[in-house]
């Protein structure tokens, strides 16, 4: 398998195209990011439902039926849009994933034509009266709402979500992708028409290509440059940075009941490093060391040595800079279980981990960053998380710097943690496994 890193074109105001060359596969991938500040529930909402009104239809494809049928003649191209949050931003993506020219069976040209169609949902939707179609959007809403109110039904993202809102409340992060129910309802085709073209104009555009384009980057690079010229963006796109508390303030323990057996429980701390940071490599070690694997301390220990939970894990987010530790435990348990996870992250404050611990860490995360190349999806985020960054590296160069973390970096990164916010969803119904209820 042949890896090039990363080549970045500006083809506008804020907006690049990258290309990454692989010939591990036989499909070629293209996504386009539109990243915007995470500002309100509103936006959220707007963003939320938008990828789900443009994939219903578009002045060529007005249906999904018809997009479907067009991309199965492509040799079962996709085209897929989603939204996700990263730091303090909203990202809308759009992809389309299509089998190389080269084995094509006709002369079919499958790279251009799914372009084609990618290009027509993205930037030439259904319109009429500068209004999306309203029954697509009154259709969307009601899945949206559908998507918010169900979340609570993981009982454990529940948690993690309710934790963070609790931790960084008046903090953008605190912010649901999603919006609220009360957000959703003040959508309507016209605004949301509105949004779209506002988005186009004022955010940020990363494209990325991955596959066998070596010879096709010229074509594609003035395929999206002639997609977007009619555009008139601005000259200063919106800041999608994320401001980063360094330090915690303690909020003390939130409790809340509900009547399911399995409490959980959340901690979150502020990391004081985040992604941009040059000690970031040691925080990444330090996380798997303590509990984001299968050797980590809080797995060994309170999950398997003390038997006081059913799952024990950290992770972090280098964007804002935060870790949270997640346990499924029972209610009689959960102070044995606070006390021991604080018991093992003195240990590593302290150095009292072996030779072999960190090598188990390092060997856990190397691991994960080999896996990188292992789909398109994997690719593109960690060159778009990179460039986010600030500063493009492969996956090689970042294992390099894995492999230098000793035991003093490790330490040091432990003892710049602080504890915000320990967040407990009780269980109230106890020892009745007939009763249900994650």
């Amino acid at each position: 398998m042949q890896q090039t890193g990363l080549e970045r074109i500006n083809i506008g105001s804020q907006i690049y195209i990258n290309f990454v060359e692989s010939d591990k596969f036989k499909q070629n991938y293209i996504v386009v990011n539109i990243a915007g500040r995470l500002e309100d529930g509103l936006k959220a909402a707007k963003t939320s439902v938008l990828d789900k009104v443009l994939r219903r239809g578009s002045r060529n494809y007005p249906t999904m039926a018809e997009i479907n049928k067009r991309l199965g003649y492509l040799y079962a191209s996709s085209v897929n849009l989603w939204s996700f949050k990263y730091g303090e931003a909203q990202i809308l993506a759009a992809n389309a994933q299509m089998l190389d020219n080269k084995y094509a069976l006709d002369e079919t040209n499958i790279l251009d034509e799914t372009i084609g169609v990618l290009a027509d949902i993205l930037m030439n939707p259904l319109i009429k009266d500068d209004s999306f179609d309203e029954n697509y959007v009154e259709t969307e809403k009601t899945n949206a709402v559908n998507e918010i109110l169900s979340q609570i039904n993981d009982k454990s993202w529940y948690a993690y979500k309710k934790c963070v809102e609790h931790m960084c409340r008046g903090e953008r992060f605190a912010i649901d992708i999603k919006g609220e129910v009360e957000d959703v309802a003040k959508i309507n085709g016209k605004n949301l028409y509105e949004y779209y073209r506002y988005i186009l104009e004022n955010c940020a555009i990363e494209i990325f290509c991955i596959g066998r384009l070596s010879n096709k980057k010229d074509y594609i690079t003035d395929k999206f440059r002639d997609l977007f010229k009619n555009i008139k963006r601005a000259e200063k796109t919106e800041d999608y940075s994320t401001d980063v508390i360094l330090k915690a303030v303690n909020k003390g323990e939130i409790t809340e009941e509900m009547e399911v057996n399995q409490g959980k429980l959340v901690i979150g701390f502020r990391t004081g490093i985040t992604n941009k940071d040059e000690d970031f490599a040691s925080l990444v070690v330090f996380n798997s060391l303590y509990g984001s694997g299968i050797t980590s301390k809080l797995f060994e220990n309170v999950r398997e040595k003390l038997s006081l939970c059913y799952y024990c894990n950290s992770g972090i987010d280098g964007v804002k800079g935060i870790m949270t530790v997640s346990c499924g435990v029972e209610v009689e348990n959960k102070q044995k279980a606070l006390d021991e996870i604080f018991k093992q992250l003195e240990d590593v404050k302290s150095g009292n981990f072996t030779a072999q611990e960190i090598e188990n860490a390092k060997l856990g995360v190397i691991n994960g960053y080999k896996k990188v190349y292992d789909n398109f999806g994997s690719i593109a985020y960690w060159y778009f998380n990179r460039l986010l960054q600030g500063e493009i590296k492969t996956p090689e160069q970042v294992i390099e710097e894995i492999e230098k973390i000793g035991r003093g970096e490790i330490i040091n990164a432990a003892n710049k943690l602080t504890l915000d916010t320990v967040y407990f969803l009780k269980g109230t119904i106890l020892n009745n496994p007939e009763s249900g209820g994650e």
